[in-house]
């Protein structure tokens, strides 16, 4: 990536730290094309095994007594379609609460935006 020329001045300043700050936000975006699990891009299986194998490891670590079926299900659901699903995986107890948490941070420590996760309560 070519740095962005530093112009003079406190508004140059700014301006060439928001073109720094959007650049990495603009390349991940590109690098996103694929919409189904043939066309991932190698970020988008990434974070989909991120997402695998923290789930799995959380429910290791909290057990399963006190998860709702149905979050577990919408998780899964949305691990086979590659993590590209519109799943909605609401959290109904307070061990969903808990996953989701983690799993949460698990993927927005791998550098997933915190709107990657399936975690929806639309309806």
């Amino acid at each position: 990536m070519t740095r962005p020329p530093v112009r003079s001045g406190s508004r140059g300043l700014m301006l060439t730290l928001a073109c720094w700050a959007l650049a990495p936000a603009n390349a991940f975006a590109e690098d996103e094309a694929g919409q189904t699990q043939a066309t991932r891009s190698a970020w988008q299986i990434e974070k989909c095994e991120v997402y695998e194998t923290a789930l799995a490891e959380i429910l290791d670590h909290v057990g399963r007594d006190g998860v709702s079926p149905l979050f577990l299900a919408r998780n899964a659901e949305f691990i086979e379609s590659g993590c590209l699903a519109d799943i909605d995986a609401c959290p109904q107890t307070d061990k969903d609460v808990e996953i989701a948490n983690g799993l949460t941070i698990a993927t927005m420590n791998a550098g997933a935006a915190s709107s990657f996760s399936p975690f929806r309560c639309r309806s």
